[in-house]
């Protein structure tokens, strides 16, 4: 099944006769990639220092028709969701996480996240974006399983995955090429049974009191099906 491309003022919501309710946690908000984000979007995907840690490689040129082709790819792949993950004080538009699922004998999905706005990096974001997807895939979704690839550079991207139990689980050796030398790939991975005993410990560190009791009653009751 594809999804049909919408165009939707995610700020004005209210004119549909409705609103939609957005997945926050902490600081950030995850909504729809909608086509609008396109032109971000070729920003972003075409910046030297983004791509260098993201995609490992630090020359891409993406044209907007690549850019729009990707989106239409993106729009016939039911088992691919694409999230662009806002700050929640002023709606900026900072980053991107997609997760795919890739279920088989398990139930398990491939994640992947990058900040677009290198104004915002070095602030914990990457974490609470992580946080959230774990939380999304694992409490909300039921996956057994998440798994992440990254470059051998990206020790940031790294350190962030193993605060949450990601344990390096695979390495395709010199597979990748950057600045005159080979580098590796490696893959991470985190079963449900590894995150769910020590979820309650990565909110509590993560996320300010107020933060945690706003997300706990947005998303972790059952309040809502009673109105």
């Amino acid at each position: 099944m594809s999804r049909k491309p919408v165009s939707i003022d995610v700020q004005n919501v209210d004119t549909l006769g409705g609103s939609i309710e957005l997945y926050e946690i902490g600081r950030i908000r995850f909504r729809p990639f909608l086509k609008e984000d396109l032109g971000m979007m070729m920003r972003w995907e075409n910046s030297h220092e983004v791509t260098l840690f993201a995609r490992g490689k630090p020359l891409v040129f993406k044209s907007p028709e690549e850019i729009q082709n990707e989106y239409d790819d993106y729009l016939k792949d039911d088992k691919k969701q694409r999230l662009i993950v806002e700050l929640i004080e002023d709606d900026k538009d900072i980053g991107i996480a997609t997760y795919k699922d890739r279920s088989g004998f398990v139930r398990e999905a491939s994640i992947g996240t990058y900040i677009g706005e290198e104004l915002y990096w070095n602030k914990g974001l990457g974490k609470e974006i992580t946080l959230g997807l774990c939380e999304m895939l694992f409490f909300q979704l039921n996956y057994d399983r998440l798994s992440a690839w990254s470059s051998s550079i990206n020790e940031r991207a790294h350190k962030v995955l193993k605060s949450f139990g990601f344990k390096l689980s695979g390495r395709a050796r010199k597979s990748g090429y950057l600045m005159g030398r080979r580098i590796d790939w490696c893959m991470f991975d985190l079963l449900r049974e590894e995150y769910m005993p020590k979820r309650e410990k990565y909110l509590d560190h993560y996320l300010t009191e107020e933060q945690l009791d706003t997300y706990y009653e947005k998303h972790c009751t059952l309040h809502s099906f009673h109105r």
